[in-house]
């Protein structure tokens, strides 16, 4: 299953329209849509409301580790460098009030831009920003806080599309925002398609012998299992794309690693290998 999450219903309506979502009237506290693929929640505006929002809806939810969950949105550029329109993948989320920072795990390839966000608990605009960081929200650190009480980090993304450099947010509307996502739509929903299918197919994708030298390779780097997880999930990708994945791995079939900081070292190597 894909789960988006977006802040306001301009957001979300592309999405509704797109993919037929019908409304799920099991839900009375916050709106959620669905399909038989995707659940999309509109968990509301600001920090508070979108931790609680990602909370509500998967606290009778069993995440699955083929599930995906996707926060998608508006938000400004604090970098004058980035244009309107621009689709970005958040690799770094900052937290306003107290600089607490996090890295989601971008394991699988794609076409955007990626770049820091920093998470604020009130709007901003040029006039009063103060932030080292290229975007600028009030939902993503919520988000990830909260999701990460569900999720593992590698199945957690962040799509945000420049609606304002913070100039001229007084100009936005709620139509402005539903085309400015929906000009947007198909670059996007390609690309949640390619990591469907990394998720969805590894029992299809990977035979015996993948999964022997894999757990293999596991074993000798002194992996953690969601780390193998990982692993196990980029070869997937990289078997969609490129059909065999073994020889990355061949050289750490030899390899035996005396601690788990040693292994990881090794990992972080063999990631950026099969990415």
């Amino acid at each position: 299953m894909i789960f988006i999450s977006v802040a306001m219903y301009c957001e979300a309506y592309p999405f509704i329209k797109k993919l037929k979502l019908k409304k799920d009237m099991t839900h009375k506290k916050f709106e959620v849509f669905k399909n038989d693929e995707i659940k999309l929640i509109i968990i509301g505006t600001g920090k508070i409301k979108a931790a609680i929002g990602t909370t509500y809806l998967f606290s009778n939810m069993d995440v699955k580790k083929e599930d995906i969950f996707i926060n998608l949105g508006v938000c400004g550029a604090a970098n004058e460098k980035i244009s309107k329109g621009t689709v970005c993948m958040c690799n770094k989320l900052v937290e306003n009030e107290t600089k607490k920072t996090f890295y989601p795990d971008i394991l699988i390839k794609h076409p955007f831009k990626e770049y820091s966000i920093e998470t604020f608990s009130f709007v901003v605009n040029k006039n009063i920003l103060k932030t080292e960081e290229d975007l600028v929200d009030m939902e993503a650190v919520g988000v990830y806080e909260a999701s990460l009480l569900f999720f593992k980090t590698h199945q957690i993304y962040f799509i945000k599309v420049v609606s304002d450099n913070l100039k001229d947010t007084h100009i936005l509307n709620k139509e402005k925002i539903s085309l400015l996502i929906e000009y947007k739509l198909e670059e996007i929903f390609n690309w949640i398609n390619e990591v469907k299918a990394v998720f969805s197919f590894e029992k299809d994708i990977l035979t015996k012998k993948d999964k022997e030298i894999i757990s293999k390779v596991s074993m000798n780097l002194k992996l953690s299992a969601t780390m193998e997880n990982v692993l196990k999930q980029l070869c997937v990708y990289y078997k969609l794309r490129y059909e065999d994945f073994t020889h990355h791995l061949n050289t750490y079939l030899k390899v035996e690693c005396v601690s788990k900081n040693e292994g990881k070292k090794y990992f972080e190597v063999l990631k950026q290998e099969l990415i």
